[in-house]
């Protein structure tokens, strides 16, 4: 591939990108796709964390790589046309964002940046205090690197333990030739397991061997080899967050009457190598160029609770070797593999009665209730079929389970933050899971409690979306005007809270919205006719908010996207409301 084709190709890739997440430019779109398929960032968390003020101090984002231990300060440049893939990155640009870098880390921020920098900034310094996270300044650009870096090593005199790397026109085509489309590195020479069971073997039409080994070997081979042992897998670790599934992988192997049962738990790893060796005890079997290309999560876990000394001696791996040097077999391993394990949990419910029941229901109003991932794009290709299916505004009469779910958690389970926040958890069945709390199929009307959660979610949403051109055309008024606009910039995070408490004022207008369909029903006809209702209740609960955040916002240590990720404070919010509104209920 030349240079021209790529450029051509990763522009395509980033209009898609753009238009997937919605976000205002194409430089957005470099710093999502960089992130999602470079550093294994959730993409709607890095949008979220994009900064939307125009002159941010030379900064477009401030990332969380929680796999990498690494807090970023980003600055994304694209060009308008291939040519100017020749020039370099100006140096003017460079001194800005590192300027600016440097005031964020040691000048005094507050009340001199906007409100949503701030939060970022905020954030920052909390996580950077831990001392677990390593600082990089990271500039994007489809240009050449800068012909000088004296204001890089400038900073770095000052900064000696941040990291300012650039990912220009040459990495992008590398990473994006040899990585992105090929997924292949150079995989450890030898790695070597005890077997603490029996060898299953099959030999045709490729030699296979399954095992069971202690769950301290994989994570003493990751610290070894790093992502050398994960570079052929399509997938990477979501990162071990506070209860998302990888959380609970965690959580089981350092708990001592859990451990036991993580064999069971756990689907296992799958290798790719090049030759299988067994001793004749056939209690040690080593592997030639190997490579994990299912269970990086699994991994990244294991080697979590071994770092930190609680991984427990009796949690045991199964493992599945297969020596392959077949090209196409190896790619369609890794993808069958991954894709089972990417939408396992979907499809693991996708064919659950109650799903099945939720979507027959949801048809008849119209609307499409996805019970996994492109199901209503496999069924309806095109936009005639679709529009038959739910008429021209088709688009806005699509929901996933996933979202539905999140909306009804929100609303109906008193948990707005963690339907942001851990919505890893909403398909899990045990009791570190959503799912039987939510998908109760006792409740005769689920189905019309979800669809109302979700119409009056994308109602709030709407109004995020017009905050939002306020927020970004603030800089340019005046300071009153300004700071009008930047009293609500809690927006920008608290749609699940809003939905909440939409609930309470839902009820006080004598809208039996936990027993009855016809309620459920009209309130679905108020969204869509845009009745001044739903508009006024907005203003209300709108303002009440604000009240109450930028009575808190001065406290030391708070910033919005810690408190509205934060399972208690709905609590607070709810505490306050019910000193203005009696029927508000408070939760305990």
């Amino acid at each position: 591939m030349n240079e021209k084709d790529f450029y051509d190709r990763f522009v395509r890739l980033l209009e898609n990108t753009k238009e997937k997440y919605e976000l205002d430019t194409m430089h957005d779109a470099l710093i999502v796709w960089i992130g999602e398929n470079y550093s294994s960032l959730d993409p709607e968390d890095t949008a979220e964390r994009i900064v939307r003020d125009s002159h941010a101090e030379g900064i477009d984002a401030i990332l969380i790589d929680s796999v990498n231990y690494e807090l970023l300060f980003v600055q994304s440049k694209i060009v308008d046309n291939f040519d100017n893939t020749q020039k370099n990155f100006p140096e003017n640009q460079v001194k800005l964002s590192l300027e600016g870098v440097r005031f964020l880390l040691k000048g005094d921020y507050k009340g001199k940046i906007t409100p949503e920098l701030e939060n970022l900034v905020d954030e920052y310094h909390e996580l950077d205090k831990t001392g677990d996270y390593d600082t990089k300044i990271l500039f994007l650009t489809l240009k050449k690197k800068p012909i000088d870096d004296k204001f890089i090593k400038s900073f770095q005199k000052d900064f000696p333990k941040a990291k300012v790397e650039f990912y220009d026109f040459g990495w992008l085509f590398n990473f994006y030739v040899n990585a992105y489309l090929a997924k292949r590195a150079a995989p450890p020479e030898k790695i070597s397991f005890k077997v603490i069971t029996d060898l299953l073997a099959k030999d045709t039409p490729h030699k296979s061997r399954v095992f069971t080994c202690k769950s301290e070997e994989i994570a003493k081979i990751y610290n070894d080899y790093r992502e050398r042992i994960f570079q052929q897998n399509v997938r990477y670790s979501l990162g071990v967050r506070s209860r998302t599934i990888n959380r609970q992988i965690l959580e089981t192997a350092i708990d001592d009457s859990r451990s036991q049962d993580f064999w069971y738990f756990n689907n296992g790893i799958t290798i790719v190598c090049k030759e299988i060796n067994e001793a004749t005890s056939r209690k040690v079997i080593t592997l030639s160029n190997a490579q994990i290309i299912n269970g990086a999560q699994t991994t990244y876990a294991l080697f979590e609770a071994y770092k930190n000394g609680k991984l427990k001696e009796n949690t045991e791996v199964l493992v599945k070797a297969i020596e392959a040097d077949d090209k196409n077999f190896i790619e369609n391993v890794t993808l069958y593999t991954n894709s089972q394990n990417a939408i396992r949990l979907r499809d693991l419910c996708s064919n659950d009665a109650i799903q099945l029941k939720i979507q027959k229901i949801l048809g008849s109003y119209p609307y499409f209730y996805e019970r996994k991932r492109g199901e209503f794009d496999s069924l309806h290709p095109t936009p005639e079929t679709k529009e038959k299916l739910l008429g021209k505004d088709y688009k806005s009469r699509v929901f996933s389970n996933e979202n539905g779910a999140q909306a009804f958690m929100a609303m109906y389970l008193d948990k707005p933050a963690q339907a942001k926040s851990e919505k890893a958890r909403i398909f899990l069945k045990d009791k570190a899971g959503f799912y039987d709390d939510i998908f109760n199929d006792k409740d005769d009307i689920l189905a019309e409690k979800m669809l109302m959660s979700w119409k009056l979610l994308q109602f709030i949403m709407g109004r995020k979306k017009e905050y939002n051109k306020n927020y970004k055309s603030a800089e340019g008024l005046p300071e009153d005007e300004r700071n009008r606009i930047y009293r609500y910039d809690f927006l920008l995070h608290s749609e699940y809270f809003i939905l909440n408490i939409f609930g309470d004022f839902l009820r006080w207008r004598d809208y039996d919205i936990d027993a009855k369909k016809d309620d459920l029903l009209a309130i679905i006809s108020m969204i869509d006719e845009g009745e001044k209702t739903i508009q006024d209740d907005y203003e209300t609960i709108k303002e009440t908010l604000a009240e109450y955040i930028n009575t808190i916002r001065v406290q030391p240590r708070y910033y919005h996207t810690k408190f509205f990720k934060n399972e208690k404070s709905i609590g607070l919010v709810r505490d306050f409301l019910s000193k203005n509104y009696s029927f508000v209920e408070v939760i305990e």
